[in-house]
């Protein structure tokens, strides 16, 4: 953030030694860096820092990280849980922008978040069926009308339960529907011919998802994550209004005594989602 302002005000400039030449008309400059050889970007002064002189930024500093308010709150509660400064991880990846840190890979000597904090102190505040309401909210957001899928989510239904009723290959099993959801969002076209009745179901949405995978099997994943990450880090994390908070993919954790204020907080912020308190306990082996 800062390194751009500094950029923008002619402060400073990064150092190039090749340039983007797909447009002949405009021919960009590219910063040089190479992670594979450890290279780092480097910058230069453009003003002479022997001599120096004073510049007034017009900018509202206290706002720069506004946005960015979720990476502070995430390293508070590392630091709240123990973990060494030198040793809290906080990532997003370039596919979704999901949020990486020590509690989502593996705890050294624990294995597991739920390990590390079973015992009643702290809750989880979960999305229920975010993935397949992710789709209904996006399809909305786009104009398509999905009858099923609104009447689904409009009327308050259980989206799995739902097509557990109308797929007997199925057996009633919610893991299967579940698989059969990710197998129709995420694979690469193939559903097994007893199950294939869930394009039939949603033909709205079935369209939509084989139009968008046309360059990229994987471009639907990356939609419904990174909508996922948008509402659960960038809004949900960033403004909660609990210092403790971190996030779980679909999940916010907090302590037990701010789950009730949570939990309604985000119902009223986010009235086309379903949230749920789950006290935080060991998986059974």
């Amino acid at each position: 953030k800062v390194i751009k302002l500094l950029q923008e005000h002619k402060i400073i400039d990064f150092r190039s030694y090749n340039y983007d030449e797909k447009d002949i008309f405009d021919i960009r400059r590219k910063k040089y860096y190479n992670t594979e050889k450890g290279i780092c970007a480097e910058y230069r002064f453009l003003i002479d820092i022997e001599e120096g002189y004073e510049y007034d930024f017009k900018f509202n500093f206290t706002s720069l990280y506004d946005k960015e308010k979720w990476f502070m709150k995430t390293r508070r509660s590392l630091l709240e849980l123990g973990f060494p400064l030198e040793k809290i991880h906080i990532k997003r990846d370039n596919f979704s922008r999901r949020l990486h840190t020590n509690i989502t890979s593996n705890i050294e000597n624990y294995g597991s978040y739920r390990n590390l904090l079973e015992g009643g102190d702290y809750y989880l505040i979960d999305g229920k069926t975010t993935q397949p309401r992710l789709l209904w909210i996006h399809l909305n957001e786009i104009g398509l009308q999905d009858e099923k899928l609104n009447y689904i989510f409009d009327n308050g239904l259980d989206f799995y339960q739902y097509i557990l009723d109308r797929i007997p290959a199925l057996n009633n099993d919610r893991d299967d529907a579940k698989e059969l959801f990710t197998t129709w969002i995420n694979g690469t076209g193939y559903i097994d011919t007893e199950k294939k009745s869930i394009r039939d179901i949603f033909p709205v949405a079935d369209v939509f998802i084989r139009k968008y995978k046309t360059t990229n099997y994987k471009n639907i994943c990356r939609l419904l994550q990174y909508k996922e990450a948008d509402i659960f880090i960038d809004d949900l994390l960033n403004e909660v209004p609990v210092d403790f908070c971190l996030t779980i993919h679909d999940a916010l954790l907090v302590k037990v005594e701010d789950k009730d204020k949570v939990l309604q907080w985000c119902k009223e912020r986010r009235p086309d989602m379903v949230f749920t308190l789950e006290e935080v306990k060991k998986k059974n082996p």
